[in-house]
């Protein structure tokens, strides 16, 4: 998984994401529309996950997710993330 869209992807659909993880669904859209899920969100959406079964969707994919944004954005590698 590259992006948070695919994360979000994984659900049937975008409200039961928000459900799941505990925000509202207007939220859960936004976060599609964005491609973004806020880094003190990553906790409620692996347990979400992990309650569905979807493999893959950990701390650890979500953050490298996001650092390859902030890379793609500002034009700044971190050389641990570059190999991942």
């Amino acid at each position: 998984m590259r992006t948070f869209r695919e994360i979000i992807g994984l659900w049937p659909t975008v409200s039961a994401m928000a459900l799941d993880v505990g925000v509202g669904e207007r939220t859960g859209f936004s976060w599609w529309q964005r491609d973004s899920i806020p880094s003190d969100r990553f906790a409620s959406v692996v347990r979400a996950a992990a309650k569905r079964g979807y493999v893959g969707v950990t701390a650890d994919t979500l953050a490298i997710i996001a650092e390859r944004r902030r890379i793609s954005r500002d034009g700044h590698a971190n050389n641990d993330l570059a190999a991942a």
